[in-house]
């Protein structure tokens, strides 16, 4: 089975007040603390959909293992980012009915390699379902698709998001909460200053 992880990372920030990926955590931008759990887990491969005027955050996937893809014309929603780059993998590496794809915020600097095996152990186990992580209930990422339902995402309308999947196929959800040591992990994205400056506060403790 080949898993590919899907990172939309062409986002503006807009919530931050500017781009984010590239703001230090740890004594790395926040992107490759993302990469480095991503390529530290099983997943086989990483794309990454950037801007095509962002170099610097291009440069930093390709330094942290990540496949880019850098469309022409800035995608508008996070859904036609996932778009291109399921099209990618589906050209590059054509993948089979068994394969998998996953999909994950690109500003979780503490996304769990425990969770992502977790979530895969599970999803080669099931019978063709997507797979969503809980802790405690509350449902986290990544989330886990067959890859078949790739073509879900090219035929979404106008107003619907990657998540509707969940609604139209069969869902598995599965509790890590022994898979992870930092539950919050699974939860966390960075989209505010002010959640940046508890992810710096949290190592402060």
């Amino acid at each position: 089975m080949q898993s590919f992880a899907i990172i939309p990372a062409a986002g503006v920030g807009r919530r931050m007040g500017g781009p984010k990926l590239l703001l230090p955590w740890r004594g790395e931008p926040l992107i490759a603390h993302v990469l480095k759990a991503w390529r530290a887990s099983q997943v086989a491969h990483v794309v990454a959909v950037v801007r095509a005027d962002d170099a610097p955050l291009a440069d930093v996937c390709r330094q942290f293992g990540a496949e880019v893809v850098q469309p022409l014309e800035p995608p508008a929603e996070m859904k036609i980012s996932v778009a291109l780059a399921l099209r990618f993998v589906q050209e590059r590496f054509c993948p089979a009915e068994h394969d998998a794809w996953l999909l994950a915020p690109a500003d979780m600097p503490r996304l769990s390699v425990a969770a992502v095996n977790r979530v895969l152990a599970e999803f080669a186990a099931a019978e063709r379902q997507i797979i969503v992580p809980t802790v405690r209930g509350r449902r986290g990422h990544p989330v886990a698709f067959p890859w078949p339902w790739a073509k879900d995402v090219f035929s979404l309308k106008a107003d619907e998001g990657v998540n509707v999947l969940r609604r139209r196929r069969p869902t598995c959800f599965v509790d890590v909460d022994d898979a992870i040591f930092e539950d919050d992990a699974i939860f966390e994205d960075i989209d505010t200053p002010d959640q940046y400056r508890q992810l710096r506060e949290h190592d402060e403790a």
